[in-house]
């Protein structure tokens, strides 16, 4: 199997990640690693998802802001402006991220309607 010149090795993954976590360390308890890491992980991928579809109707759509925001609308997951995991992360050296971590948490809300207007 060739690879691709710019594929990431699962080497790189793991190393990054392992630097991710190390973030944590020394700041919250080894028995709460999961719970940050977790969070985290599903937040960057919800985000990641709503990036790709935000680009996606942009392009299919043009630069009309209010048709892009109606029809994200619809999407299974809806991020709110500033709810996002790259807005966290703009946020990273604050001396006040706990303040900043929980709009995420909060306001990210599915559309399923099993538990409307937040994530579990």
């Amino acid at each position: 199997m060739q690879t691709q010149p710019n594929a990431i090795s699962q080497d790189e993954i793991n190393s990054i990640l392992w630097k991710a976590c190390d973030t944590f360390r020394g700041t919250v308890d080894p028995s709460e690693h999961k719970n940050y890491i977790l969070v985290m992980l599903f937040l960057k991928y919800i985000s990641d998802v709503w990036r790709d579809h935000y680009e996606q109707n942009k392009q299919k759509f043009g630069e009309d802001e209010e048709r892009l925001l109606r029809r994200m609308s619809h999407e299974k997951f809806v991020l709110p402006s500033g709810a996002d995991y790259y807005s966290l992360y703009e946020q990273r050296n604050a001396t006040n991220l706990g303040e900043h971590s929980q709009p995420p948490q909060t306001h990210c809300h599915r559309k399923d309607g099993n538990r409307p207007g937040l994530l579990p």
